[in-house]
């Protein structure tokens, strides 16, 4: 077995390796890539939204990830209009452990719409990214305080159930 004795001498990095630098373009392309990848990430998420203020005031019927029940009392008759969110609706807190721990996660709800647009039942269906309970408890109760405009059938508000996303993401 041979042994490798080192002079002493402190190695100089080659002339091209200490030159070496990335391409104007290369870092661009890089960049335009990440962009495209992020927007075409984006597009894919089948109508999920965050469920900030904003987003929250401006689902509207069809989209935002919100599904109503069709026919929730059997009676054969879909629904003139699905429940939409109130404007000003709270953001679920992001819980302070969580936060200390850098988690991050999502959390689906369903939540079952009374005909003055209270909710009348949260539960979670659903999430990803972390398993903590926290990021459950914390959708729950910013749900529970959200208000909608009631599901219309025949003109007359009706009971429906909406699933929509809670996602909890630092910055």
């Amino acid at each position: 077995m041979g042994t490798y004795y080192d002079s002493g001498r402190p190695h100089a990095p080659s002339r091209a390796a200490a030159t070496r630098r990335a391409s104007p373009v290369v870092v661009g392309a890089v960049l335009a890539a990440l962009v495209a990848m992020a927007i075409a990430w984006h597009a894919g998420r089948d109508g999920q939204t965050r469920t900030s203020p904003d987003a929250i005031a401006s689902m509207d019927a069809g989209g935002g990830g919100m599904s109503a029940l069709a026919d929730p009392d059997g009676s054969g008759q879909a629904m003139d209009r699905a429940p939409r969110p109130l404007a000003g609706n709270p953001v679920p807190r992001y819980p302070r452990a969580a936060l200390r721990n850098g988690s991050e996660g999502d959390v689906l709800l369903s939540i079952l719409i009374g005909v003055d647009g209270r909710p009348m039942d949260v539960q979670v269906i659903g999430r990803s990214g972390s398993q903590d309970p926290a990021f459950d408890r914390a959708a729950i109760e910013a749900a529970r305080q959200w208000r909608f405009e009631p599901a219309m059938r025949g003109g007359e508000a009706v009971p429906s159930t909406v699933h929509l996303p809670v996602e909890f993401r630092r910055g």
